[in-house]
């Protein structure tokens, strides 16, 4: 037979029950110290019985190096009671009847009662809270470490990579003053461009705050200034455009892609715009799609009248674009009858940065 729960007759009665069940230890003093009442969560927080606890100073809980100071600040809470958290952003710790200390998170709430002023102390232990708080930043600083690590060995990487990539350029520089022929001469200067377009790349990235992406607006105005300025041609007779997004190429696709645009622009400087004639070229780098990209070179020049895709890619220049094209897993095509376009479709591996 069911039983029907016990009658709480007084509030002292309810008080001390909703106390004993508060998921915190409570604790209970006079305005002169003296501990009143406790729940079990001080007992086993501190060590002590309860019947130890009941008539003890407040202090005794407090570490020896705080616990002169205590009876200040107790009266500085009773002089203007209010609800408040104890310490003032200071660590607080309690310690226990072994003498082992504890550090603690305590609330402070006022009771005036016909037998007096008190204050309920509600007291948490936060050791566990302390002890991740420490792991997490140790694991923060040994990540910070790694990444400082990680920076400077990447910074390292780029300047040499840029600087033995400069040092490959000036000996075809040195090659090139050595011939006669201005076949040959010219058949160097391509390749020279070529390393120069890479060794841009990795001069943009030892420059950045990221190691991992290039900004390809700014490298492509970078490179295309660089190409226009050793083709000796001014920008007066050969206007430039750009219509390049906002997108950061990894550099694993920003090495293609800037091979190919030296590529399309070299031969657009050398073969769209004979006998002086002026013209524009346009450097487009769209998004086609979420995970699409075109990178375009378009001149308003002669054009490329019968063009025959098979029998162009035997030259160097157009045989490397279709392989550049490939290595990004990507497509090209060409339009000849206004001009030259040319075209490479290739997809990102990743979601596309910006």
């Amino acid at each position: 037979m069911a039983r029907d729960p016990p009658t709480l007759n007084t509030p002292d009665e309810q008080f001390r029950l909703a106390l004993e069940a508060a998921p915190t230890g409570m604790l209970m003093a006079d305005r002169n110290g003296y501990i009143t009442l406790v729940n079990a969560q001080i007992e086993t927080l501190f060590g002590y019985a309860r019947e130890e606890l009941i008539g003890m100073k407040v202090e005794a809980l407090v570490p020896p190096r705080f616990r002169q100071l205590h009876p200040e600040f107790r009266g500085g809470f009773f002089a203007h009671p209010e609800t408040r958290a104890m310490g003032g952003g200071r660590e607080l710790y309690g310690v226990r009847k072994d003498g082992t200390e504890v550090p603690v998170e305590i609330g402070l709430n006022p009771l005036s009662t016909p037998n007096g002023d008190f204050v309920l102390s509600s007291i948490v232990d936060i050791s566990e809270r302390k002890h991740t708080v420490r792991q997490l930043s140790e694991r923060t600083e040994a990540l910070a470490a790694t990444l400082q690590e990680r920076e400077i060995l990447l910074r390292e990487i780029h300047h040499r990579v840029k600087n033995n990539l400069q040092i490959i350029a000036s000996l075809i520089n040195m090659q090139m003053r050595k011939l006669d022929a201005a076949a040959s001469r010219e058949v160097l200067n391509e390749c020279k461009t070529r390393v120069d377009a890479i060794a841009l790349i990795h001069e943009k990235l030892y420059q950045s705050q990221d190691f991992t992406n290039l900004p390809f607006a700014s490298y492509a105005k970078g490179l295309v200034s660089t190409i226009m300025q050793a083709s000796g041609i001014s920008m007066e007779r050969i206007a430039i455009e750009f219509a390049i997004d906002d997108i950061s190429l990894p550099v694993d696709l920003a090495i293609p892609c800037g091979l190919i645009l030296n590529e399309l622009m070299t031969n657009a400087i050398k073969h769209a715009f004979p006998q002086q004639r002026r013209g524009v070229i346009l450097v487009a780098l769209r998004r086609l799609d979420a995970a699409t990209l075109q990178l375009s070179v378009t001149d308003d020049g002669v054009g490329m009248h019968d063009f025959d895709v098979t029998a162009e890619r035997d030259s160097i220049g157009l045989s490397l674009v279709a392989s550049l094209a490939d290595q990004l897993n990507g497509e090209w095509h060409i339009k000849a009858d206004r001009g030259t376009a040319v075209f490479v479709d290739f997809k990102m591996t990743s979601p596309l940065q910006n």
